[in-house]
């Protein structure tokens, strides 16, 4: 085999598993697991920080403090993309949150256009989240356990000390933000859901870290964050996102032929009938004379008659 076709093999062997996965081509935005965090901006250097002992990112997201941490793009960006992201909470306090994702440089987690995973600890629910706010300030959400809007119908809770995945990906064409989560290496989701988008996301320029939002004042959610990564994709597969079109069937005209009619039979009036002429009537037979015993003596005689000459 000579070394053309092999490269051509090789190449051909990497575009599969793309291709498997709905994406034609992608374009990546942002990438890093954290051997630096050069680009990234805090106002609390005490909240959030390079923690070069993990070789993670810390965050400790307190609520009505107004912290944050983002990272802003080279340009601001529209149109389809995944984030991507390893999470591990430490502590996730009654009523914090632990909110990242892509949005603008208000760095408001209750204003958009931007799409966020959450963290939630409601009531001790501990329940991932999905949120997703137009530029119309229209906003979308879905939880991972009962009793809240758009819940997906499967009850999943994160615990504190444990690793995931996250993965987020916006379909413009659909109007569409979905969100899985899995263990970091592992296929199989924990959660996958989405929700609908009224309106509009574009011009995105952050990704961000922010206590401005949901969750209690003096409520913490402390842990770390790693391997983010922004990717633009070109093109989506339906597969990744599929959606059900409902195809209305127009029947086939069937052409009705009528059943064929016989001629009608015309009667004509009485009056005109042609008279036929009488045929004459069968002959009369003639009575013949009635036999008496005439018949009978003249048989008697004949046999008297035969016997005398017997006898002689």
């Amino acid at each position: 085999m000579n070394v053309p076709l092999i490269l051509l093999l090789t190449i051909t062997m990497v575009l599969i598993p793309l291709s498997c996965l709905g994406v034609i081509a992608d374009n990546s935005l942002y990438s890093t697991d954290f051997v630096d965090a050069e680009g990234w901006e805090t106002n609390s250097n005490n909240s959030f920080y390079l923690d070069e002992q993990s070789g993670r990112y810390h965050y400790l997201i307190e609520g009505g403090t107004g912290s944050y941490a983002a990272f802003p793009l080279e340009n601001p960006y529209t149109g389809s993309f995944t984030l991507e992201f390893d999470v591990y909470p430490v502590k996730t306090e009654e009523k914090s949150s632990f909110r990242f994702g892509l949005g603008t440089a208000n760095l408001d987690s209750q204003k958009g256009p931007l799409v966020i995973a959450e963290l939630n600890n409601q009531n001790e629910e501990n329940a991932f989240s999905l949120v997703a706010i137009s530029q119309e300030n229209l906003r979308s959400k879905t939880f991972s356990i009962p009793g809240k809007e758009n819940y997906s119908g499967k009850r999943v809770r994160f615990e504190d000390g444990e690793e995931y995945h996250i993965r987020l990906t916006w379909y413009p064409a659909d109007s569409r933000v979905s969100m899985t989560v899995t263990k970091p290496g592992e296929e199989t989701p924990l959660f996958s859901h989405f929700v609908k988008v009224s309106g509009k996301i574009e011009e995105l320029t952050h990704l961000f870290m922010t206590s401005t939002g949901e969750g209690q004042n003096g409520m913490k959610a402390e842990g770390f964050i790693d391997n983010i990564s922004l990717n633009a994709l070109s093109t989506v597969s339906e597969q990744k996102t599929p959606s059900f079109t409902e195809t209305e069937i127009t029947p086939t005209p069937t052409l009705v032929t009528e059943p064929e009619i016989e001629p009608m039979v015309t009667i004509a009036p009485i009056d005109t009938i042609p008279v036929r002429t009488p045929l004459p009537a069968p002959p009369t037979p003639t009575p013949t004379q009635k036999s008496g015993l005439c018949p009978i003596v003249g048989v008697f005689a004949l046999f008297a008659a035969i016997f005398l000459i017997k006898r002689a």
